[in-house]
């Protein structure tokens, strides 16, 4: 059986997550526009490190209807011996049995009673029970399965009687969830009860903006927010459950970008920020300056302390409803590291990256004892709305810390620390297989109309999850197959298009929004491979984030730093046309933006493998563009880029900034130079360096009119540098 599989499977894997699943109706999750469950926030309440959250409440549904359609029987393929189910049922459990456009009522009641007959919509015959029957059946066969129910008692309406009160559900539904709980002997919250209370303190003034008035049944986004803050408290009480743990701290929380070890961007205010209880007073200490505030209604806080220059070590204090102390925190440059597989590339094979290990890492690793620079990585994750958490600690570089480090992101780092002589903080957060537009924002995606299609298409694929709950079931016969023959190559993908890390938004949400606002100079992206297919988006895709970005940080001159992809694939014989150099070129749009700058890698890529091994010359070449257009060194950061090109009779002169002390050939002749006439046939040219400028021809192309530079996937041998050794930039004048 499925459930003894996966208790075995348990036994070796003693750390693995227990996971929440929450099912419902609409008032627990829902996908209107202007409307939200309090399933969705609640996921942010909880501590990702500890616990993955699904809710996979439907609006619409019943106790009974949620059964019949094979939800829970889906829900049940996935579930593990330690995983927790929430469980709230009641608002669509009255109406009509059998007949009607939606009969999904069950009886009223906790009893055994059954009432048979045909549901008029589909003609076929169906046995309906009680209301606590369905609740029972959840609960036992969750616990059947290994995991741990909760009953929650609907939410109330927005109504009031002839007193002004709030109507509550006291003699039926919300009082049939308790006595279910208390027969099946599982923890039950009276969220109804609860809520009413609430909203009779707040009054009409306060409830109606929790709901999407005129509606008095589903609640707005705040409405959905202030619900699963009450909930998650409610939780946290729980005496015979367990599920509080896995919550967040509110007497006193920072997101784990506040660690012990972190660093601290110098000469900019720093901001801090967390939760504790509403209204409290809270204050932060850092190096002689002391910041205070109170909490909002909600519990949330932020402040600033003044900039400070690059130094330490300090320690970082906050009192709240209780008191948190960081220590070891050092100031000076912090960049954010973000990107695909390249980026996420571990410095040394690791469990973080089966492709990782750098060119001579074990040399590397012995050089990476340096106190001086550390780093925060992310743990890869996904989320449908931002999150407030991210897993995930600063380390200290040490020749044992720096195996899981980022590769990219430790060589730019490094070359960083050895030229400013300063701390060097590097968060890393970077998710292998990535598209770009994973790490936009919703609102940004929405408003840039030849993104806005990406965005429409992955609420579609979210929208046919949720109406095909099958999907779940064959994903998990398909787990137990790959379990069975002994977990070989990947697991199964996941139909839920939230968990894709190619699906727009799903990785801001996760891995981006957990770190705004935290202090930094700027960021470095690695990034492009997984858009290929979408290349001609790219340039409005990369130029996107770019401005999201610095929106969010609300720096709207922050250093963007990017790599043009590496050559890849097996070299063509013949000049022709090619998905990756134009993905290229796309990238290379993003230089008309301001503070940006792209390092070309062209010529330390490798055929047969899409992770280049010398991530030293990508940190090197991206740290270039920081020292020079960031911190002003006078030095050359970049190789020739195209400037101009000019027919001279049968030759085309191509002329190119940033040249250094000039031009090289290395290696040999110029080579990866086509030229072609009006009629686009492309041949390999003669190519010879002329002062600043390349000359270039072919004997049998009197009138040549276009010319083309490493145009290619793998530009095996393009060999045009600068005095500096840096590589020119792939270019082609045709249209």
């Amino acid at each position: 059986m499925r459930f003894l599989l996966a208790a075995l499977l348990l036994v070796g894997t003693a750390l693995a997550k227990p996971t929440l699943w929450i099912i419902g109706d609409s008032t627990v999750r829902n996908q209107t526009a202007g409307q939200m469950g309090w399933g969705d926030p609640l996921v942010a309440e909880f501590d990702p490190a500890r616990i993955e959250v699904n809710n996979l409440a439907i609006g619409g549904r019943s106790s009974r209807t949620f059964l019949t359609e094979g939800r829970w029987d889906a829900v049940l393929a996935m579930i593990e011996p330690g995983d927790y189910v929430l469980i709230q049922f009641g608002h669509n459990d009255g109406g009509d049995l059998f007949t009607g456009e939606r009969p999904r009522a069950s009886l009223p009641g906790i009893g055994d009673e059954v009432r048979e007959g045909t549901v008029e919509s589909t003609g076929k015959s169906e046995q309906v029970r009680s209301f606590g029957a369905y609740l029972s059946h959840y609960c036992r066969t969750a616990r059947e399965a290994g995991a741990e129910p909760i009953l929650v008692s609907l939410i109330p309406r927005n109504q009031r009687d002839e007193k002004g009160k709030t109507r509550r559900s006291e003699d039926s539904h919300a009082e049939w969830t308790r006595q279910v709980a208390a027969r099946e002997k599982v923890p039950c919250i009276d969220l109804n009860r609860i809520l009413a209370d609430a909203y009779d303190r707040l009054g009409p003034e306060g409830t109606d903006p929790l709901f999407a008035m005129p509606d008095h049944t589903h609640t707005s986004p705040r409405g959905a927010e202030f619900h699963a803050r009450i909930l998650a408290g409610e939780i946290r009480k729980l005496t015979n459950s367990k599920l509080g743990q896995h919550l967040l701290d509110d007497a006193c929380w920072l997101p784990r970008i506040f660690s012990d070890h972190m660093v601290v961007q110098r000469d900019q205010p720093f901001t801090v920020w967390g939760r504790t209880h509403p209204g409290h007073e809270v204050k932060v200490t850092l190096a002689g300056n002391q910041a205070s505030t109170k909490a909002a209604d909600d519990g949330g806080w932020s402040l600033s302390l003044p900039p400070l220059p690059a130094g330490g070590p300090h320690t970082l204090k906050v009192d709240a409803a209780s008191s948190r102390e960081f220590k070891d925190l050092l100031v000076g440059e912090v960049w954010l590291c973000s990107g695909q597989s390249n980026m996420e590339f571990t410095l040394a094979p690791s469990d973080r990256t089966y492709y990782g290990g750098s060119s001579n890492w074990q040399e590397e690793l012995k050089r990476a004892d340096l106190p001086g620079i550390r780093m925060f990585s992310a743990t890869r994750a996904t989320r449908e709305f931002p999150q407030r958490e991210i897993d995930g600690h600063w380390r200290i570089a040490t020749p044992e810390n720096a195996r899981d480090f980022s590769a990219v992101a430790w060589f730019f780092g490094r070359r960083l620390h050895e030229q400013l002589g300063v701390p060097i903080g590097l968060i890393a957060s970077s998710f292998g297989g990535s598209c770009a537009e994973a790490w936009i924002r919703e609102e940004a995606l929405a408003v840039t109309p030849s993104l806005a299609p990406m965005l429409k298409d992955y609420h579609r694929k979210r929208i046919h999850f949720r109406d095909h709950p099958e999907t779940l079931l064959k994903h998990a016969a398909a787990m137990d197959r790959w379990r069975a023959a002994g977990q070989n190559g990947r697991p199964p993908a996941h139909p839920n298009p939230v968990t894709d890390q190619h699906q727009s938004t799903v990785l801001w949400n996760a891995m981006i929004a957990p770190l705004v606002p935290y202090s930094i100079r700027g960021a470095i992206w690695y990034q492009g491979e997984s858009n290929v297919g979408t290349r001609h988006l790219y340039p409005d895709l990369q130029r996107t984030l770019i401005e999201d970005w610095r929106s969010v940080w609300k720096n709207p001159e922050m250093p963007f730093y990017f790599v043009q992809l590496a050559a890849y694939q097996k070299p063509k014989p013949e000049p022709g046309d090619s998905s990756l150099a134009t993905t290229r070129a796309a990238q290379a749009t993003s230089l008309k933006l301001r503070n940006t700058g792209m390092a070309v890698t062209i010529d330390i890529g490798e055929a047969a493998d899409i992770h280049p091994r010398n991530k030293q010359d990508v940190g090197h070449r991206l740290a270039l563009l920081a020292l020079a257009r960031t911190y002003g060194q006078k030095i050359v950061d970049s190789g020739p880029v195209f400037k101009s090109a000019e027919i001279e009779g049968a030759a085309i002169r191509v002329r190119f900034d940033s040249i250094a002390s000039g031009l090289v050939s290395k290696g040999g002749p110029l080579r990866q130079f086509a030229i072609a006439g009006r009629d686009r046939k492309w041949r390999w040219a003669e190519a010879r360096i002329d002062g600043d400028s390349v000359i270039v021809s072919h004997p049998d192309l009197p009138q040549p009119a276009w010319v083309r530079y490493a145009w290619a996937d793998n530009p095996e041998g393009a060999n045009l540098f600068n005095s500096e050794g840096l590589p020119a930039a792939p270019f082609r004048t045709d249209p």
